[in-house]
Formats: C-alpha cells, structure tokens, sequence
C-alpha cells in the first residue's frame, strides 16, 4: 500500500514539474514573440547639414536626433541609418529598401498620393536669397521675378499655388535639375533674380563655395502659401510604423524635445504648433 502512495506521488510530482516546464516554455516562447524587434531602415544623405550630416564619426543633425529619440521610445522597432545620395532617398524607399526618408522633406499633391507623411517634425525655415545689390527681404519683391527650382518640390508646389491664386501678381519659375549650390552661383551672377530656399541649408552651401548671396527671412503673415512644414517620409505600406513615430513626435513636442533640439541645430524655436498634433 505504501509503495502504491510512494508510486503515486511520484507520478504527480512528476507531471507537476513537466507541466511547469511546459508553462516556462509557452512563457518563454510568448515573451519572445512579443520581444520581436523589427529593423525599420532610415535612407539619409549624411551631408545636409543641419538636417543629417556627420560630425566627425557621429551621425547627427536636427532630423537625425528626432528621429534618435523617437527610436528610444520604441522597443519593437531599431533604426538602421543608411546613406544615400539625396536623390536616391525616394528612389530607396520605392524599392522597399528603405522604409523612411530623412532630408527636410515637405509635402506636395503628388508626393502625397505615393507616400504616407510623418506628423510635422518642425516649421520651415526659408529665406529669400537674391543678389547683395537686389537684396530682396519680402514675398511682394519676388512679384514678376525669376527663379529656378527643381521638379517635384514642395517649393514648386508653394509657387503654383501663388501663381493659381494670384494671376496679376504671378513669380516666374523655371524648373532645372541644377543644385543647389549652382543655383545660388546663378543668384549671384543675376542669371536668376532669387531662391527661395531653406535658410541653414542655402547658407551653408553658400559658405563652403565662396558665394556671395543676400539672405532674408520674410515676414508671412500675410503670406500663408509660403509657411511650410517639415515631415519624414515614410513606405505608403508603414500604416503601423506611422502611428507609432506619430505618437512618439507628440510626445516629443509636449516634453519640450522638438523646441531644444530646433534651437541646438536652427538657433530658434521652429517646433509646429499644437494643433499639429491632435
């Protein structure tokens, strides 16, 4: 009778353990699935300064350390930087090589018919840059004037909307695939009248290649077509990455993070308002 009891605890001792083991491992296997940690590639030019640019070995800049704190608050993805040419980010995500674009991107019709848009990450910061002896400081002085930018931008998008809206008062834009710093060379040669153009950006080009640019920050008030926003750029198929970069850049402007480092990389405040963020 006692070897029968001694036989039987020994059974339930046992199965109590391989049931135990069992749990451990369906746990294990659990936490594991939910530990899943989904590499998202970020295509970037490592040369824009002060969007994305290198400081030494250090990758940096504005949109790179937004997109850094954003990666810390999210567990379930890491951000894998890649650099490419500036014109080859678009290119990279088409292809599904990248699933986010990082390069002081703006939002134009076309461009958001093919790719989902991050909440805005900051308010442009665009001069007018025209010749020292033209020195134009406000949107009305570029009424009739020339100026040359490339297909596809959205500040392209900014001067077809003005000149839809404003028939008498029209800006003449040729479209080129010139660069930047070419364009500026022909500013100040007066082969065209002005840019308009990111400021920290244009200035920039502007110092490393000896060019002698006026540069003014206008006043918009009264001229709303040209505030513009900077946003990432994402796959049309990373629904759920979007939210989750979303949620993490509300969060980022209601701690303060997006005014500190706009002031640390632009030298001002250009976080966007908060109703950006609903």
């Amino acid at each position: 009778m006692k070897i029968k009891k001694i036989v039987a605890l020994t059974t339930v001792g046992l199965l109590s353990i391989a049931f135990l083991a069992a749990c451990g491992n369906s746990s294990k296997s659990g936490s594991k699935a939910s530990d899943k940690v989904t590499t998202v590639t970020i295509a970037q030019t490592a040369d824009s300064k002060p969007y994305a640019y290198k400081d030494g070995d250090k990758l940096t800049g504005f949109d790179i350390e937004v997109l850094k704190a954003v990666d810390k608050k999210l567990p379930e993805y890491k951000f894998d930087y890649k650099t490419v040419t500036d014109e080859a980010i678009l290119t990279d995500i088409d292809a599904g090589r990248s699933q986010i674009g990082a390069n002081n991107f703006g939002k134009t019709p076309e461009r958001e018919k093919k790719y989902l848009f991050s909440s805005p990450i900051s308010e442009n910061v665009n001069a007018i840059f025209s010749s020292t002896k033209n020195n134009y400081k406000s949107i009305k002085d570029l009424i009739g004037k020339k100026t040359e930018i490339p297909a596809g931008t959205n500040y392209g998008a900014i001067f077809e909307a003005w000149n839809k809206a404003n028939p008498d008062k029209k800006i003449n834009v040729t479209y080129s695939e010139r660069s930047l710093t070419d364009r500026l060379a022909a500013v100040e040669s007066g082969q065209i009248d002005f840019l308009f153009a990111s400021k920290l950006a244009a200035e920039n080009f502007a110092k490393q290649h000896n060019i002698t640019v006026a540069s003014n920050i206008p006043d918009l008030k009264d001229y709303p077509t040209f505030k513009t926003y900077e946003y990432f750029i994402l796959d049309n198929s990373q629904e759920k990455l979007q939210k989750a970069v979303n949620k993490e850049l509300k969060a980022l402007y209601e701690d303060g993070t997006l005014a500190k480092l706009s002031k640390t990389y632009y030298g001002g405040d250009y976080a966007p308002s908060a109703d950006n963020y609903k």
